[in-house]
């Protein structure tokens, strides 16, 4: 599945896509992201989407913004669906690539759509390689044990039981990736590791948010200045 995604990553380009604002939710290729929608205009939005090429933006909320939009956002399709009896969509969403968000669109849809810019994240579509990772090399030096002793500090403040052997087996770049999406930084620290570059780039300020948070004791980066 992976060099499909990859193969869709690279050719996927509309200049307009629906956007669905979400603080502190961000969207990273190659991650799943649940969701739960229930609002009618997102409704709506699902309900296009599904009969297009599945496609939504993810963005978080940006007040200093004109738009009131972040600049960065992330690309993903649906690759789940299911309907409640109240009338809610509950949906997984694929990330396949990044992008900028240029202006809002002019739409009659009630939800709002954007134009958007790929070229600065063109890279993204190879982090869908399928490759094999070797498990000799999933721990690239002290990079994952020191990312590792992050994650454990922060869910010990947390009060939070993970089953770290099951993580034993996840690429170190995915692992990145997952954890910055799922841990609960505010929005600002999520949207930096958004726009950092996967990788090294992104996995430095991952530890560092990881043991800053879990120094305050209580999982929330009250002492953070922006």
């Amino acid at each position: 599945m992976s060099a499909h995604y990859k193969s869709l990553a690279r050719r996927t380009k509309p200049e307009q896509i629906a956007i669905f604002p979400l603080n502190g939710t961000v969207m990273l290729p190659t991650c799943e992201l649940p969701l739960n929608i229930f609002e009618p205009r997102y409704l709506n939005m699902i309900d296009d989407a599904l009969k297009s090429e599945r496609l939504i933006g993810m963005v978080q909320t940006d007040d200093n913004a004109s738009n009131g939009l972040a600049s960065v956002g992330g690309l993903g399709r649906i690759t789940q669906f299911s309907e409640t009896e109240d009338g809610r969509y509950l949906i997984v969403l694929k990330g396949l690539k990044r992008f900028k968000v240029i202006r809002d669109a002019k739409a009659p849809t009630p939800y709002r759509q954007a134009v958007v810019d790929f070229t600065p994240f063109d890279r993204d579509a190879d982090l869908h390689d399928p490759m094999p990772v070797p498990k000799a090399f999933l721990n690239k030096g002290n990079e994952r044990a020191t990312l590792t002793v992050g994650m454990k500090a922060l869910a010990k403040t947390l009060g939070v039981n993970v089953d770290w052997d099951s993580l034993a087996d996840i690429p170190l770049t995915q692992l990145i990736d997952q954890t910055s999406m799922i841990s609960p930084f505010k929005p600002v620290d999520k949207q930096s590791l958004l726009e950092a570059e996967p990788g090294d780039e992104r996995r430095r300020l991952l530890t560092g948010l990881l043991h800053l948070y879990a120094s305050n004791g209580t999982g929330d980066n009250d002492g953070r200045t922006n």
